[in-house]
């Protein structure tokens, strides 16, 4: 299988473009990992919601996935005491 295609929302980004770059670069590191594998991939689907999560040190990635057409949709991103509220 190829790797996934990533399809950024704007929230995703508006977070994700000031972070100190050694933190962008894990979070990218970790989203190129799971779009090689999407499908093996370990998927953690949030209570009562149809979004999966990703966890990155800290940060917690939010995100649904289509295997058919084997893209990610990377919703949000935020720091684990602060995304599930």
């Amino acid at each position: 299988m190829k790797p996934a295609q990533h399809v950024y929302s704007r929230e995703f980004d508006k977070i994700f473009f000031p972070l100190q770059p050694e933190l962008r670069a894990q979070i990218v590191a970790r989203i190129t990992e799971m779009g090689s594998r999407l499908d093996r991939f370990p998927h953690h689907r949030l209570t009562n919601r149809s979004e999966c999560r990703l966890r990155v040190g800290d940060w917690r990635i939010i995100y649904e996935f289509d295997l058919q057409r084997n893209i990610i949709y990377l919703i949000t991103l935020g720091h684990r005491g602060k995304i599930y509220k």
